[in-house]
């Protein structure tokens, strides 16, 4: 947050000093989220996210991710949409990511959320190394499926169509048997590591398996 009140932060007072700090010039409200790259454009020390609720999957998802990283404040908003009247939607400000997406993990504790895929780490150096590789893609986050629903919670492969046809393959087995070693006393206590027993092949076997005749 920008002005931090020390106390009742959601008093419209404690904010009128400041209603000319910010630019607004060409933006409509209520700001969509579309227009929020302006907003960016025009107060260069501000970088934005916006994150949603989704019913189908009830959680979270990325509205719109700031290009910009280096800004020195940046504000992460929560897009609330009226059920009934889906056009009437408000902003709120998101104090802490941690604790907004903190049933996405068992970690007891707080956690480091990246912005961009909502996935929450341990460790500010793990965020720091998973955050270039994540902002080379779209926004995006992973669903789970319904534990207590089967048919959710099994993974298959249907694409069978993509896969690339093998001319052969083999199907290899080892065999042995272990054989226990013959020590001395005076050699058992010399060596902390003791060698018990040995493998010794008793067979193998090598198929191959192919589609040509």
């Amino acid at each position: 947050m920008l002005y931090p009140a020390p106390r009742d932060p959601q008093r419209l007072s404690k904010y009128k000093d400041y209603k000319h700090s910010l630019k607004f010039e060409g933006l409509n409200f209520p700001v969509q989220t579309k227009q929020i790259p302006l907003f960016e454009k025009l107060n260069l020390s501000i970088s934005i996210n916006v994150f949603a609720f989704e019913e189908s999957s009830k959680g979270f998802m990325v509205e719109y991710r700031s290009p910009e990283r280096e800004r020195e404040h940046h504000v992460n908003l929560l897009l609330l949409e009226d059920a009934d009247n889906p056009s009437k939607q408000h902003y709120v400000w998101i104090k802490n990511m941690s604790a907004l997406v903190s049933h996405r993990t068992k970690h007891n504790g707080a956690t480091f959320v990246c912005n961009s895929c909502l996935h929450p780490f341990v460790s500010q150096t793990v965020l720091d190394n998973h955050i270039p590789y994540c902002i080379q893609h779209e926004p995006q986050h992973v669903v789970y499926p319904n534990p207590d629903n089967e048919k959710e919670c099994v993974l298959k492969f249907r694409s069978k169509h993509k896969q690339h046809p093998l001319p052969f393959y083999l199907m290899c087995d080892f065999e042995s048997f272990l054989t226990p070693l013959e020590r001395e006393e005076a050699e058992e206590e010399r060596n902390s590591m003791k060698k018990l027993d040995e493998h010794n092949v008793s067979g193998f076997c090598c198929y191959r398996i192919s589609s040509e005749p």
